[in-house]
């Protein structure tokens, strides 16, 4: 019988997520099982357990472990942009390979489902930050209008959930236009999507507003257009 490797907590926590990665991309969030995980590692149930809880407990700390690194990989690639170099098509593909080709996307759906809080708070920030002082300086020496920091951060929230609903509606969502769903139509719209992030983050005429304050459109703005929609109007 072969002995069993003692590890610390955090090399056994690693070592345990890592296994539970490549279960989730081979077989989805079903074949994330404490006692195959466990075999996997040559550890026991109980010590699976013991550092994650339960096995919602693992698939929850492998989400946020997922979030944590691709975070990372998005930071760092952001910060490596030389002025004017910004590109949201590398972001996409890093975003995408976590959600869709590593299986995150349904992940995160089912573990909603389940009633497990999110806590992804801030967790594109630092995006935000980069992005506003990019913007910011280019309208400086254009002389034009910078977006507010609150409509890049609608940007970058509408930019991540495309991404996740990608793997999960994309398709739908393109039949239900009338579209095929084929290789070279999701390309298409993909290259789509990235013009219309753009268009979103650049600079506009001196005589621009920001399309939304901090505060959001005044309240009688937002009454009229409900009425607008509803045909309310009289």
């Amino acid at each position: 019988m072969s002995q069993r490797v003692r590890h610390s907590a955090e090399e056994a926590k690693q070592l345990i997520l890592e296994a539970a990665e490549r279960r989730l991309r081979e077989g989805g969030q079903a074949a994330v099982r404490v006692q195959l995980v466990a075999r996997d590692v040559g550890m026991t149930d109980a010590a699976v357990h013991h550092h994650f809880g339960s096995r919602k407990g693992l698939l929850t700390a492998l989400l946020r472990h997922a979030g944590r690194t691709v975070r990372e990989q998005i930071e760092t690639a952001a910060r490596n942009w030389s002025a004017g170099s910004r590109d949201l098509a590398s972001l996409s593909r890093l975003i995408s390979q976590c959600y869709d080709e590593r299986g995150y996307a349904r992940l995160a759906m089912w573990l909603m489902l389940a009633g497990v809080p999110g806590r992804g708070s801030g967790m594109l920030s630092e995006l935000v930050d980069i992005l506003q002082r990019e913007v910011e300086n280019a309208a400086r020496e254009q002389g034009l209008v910078a977006p507010s920091r609150t409509e890049t951060q609608f940007v970058v929230a509408l930019f991540h959930m495309v991404q996740v609903a990608q793997p999960l509606f994309g398709e739908a969502m393109l039949r239900s236009a009338g579209l095929p769903n084929d290789a070279a139509t999701r390309e298409r719209f993909e290259a789509w999507l990235l013009t219309v992030f753009e268009d979103l983050l650049q600079p506009k005429g001196a005589g621009s507003k920001p399309t939304i304050s901090a505060a959001g459109a005044p309240r009688t703005q937002r009454l009229a257009a409900r009425k607008r929609v509803g045909g309310t109007s009289r």
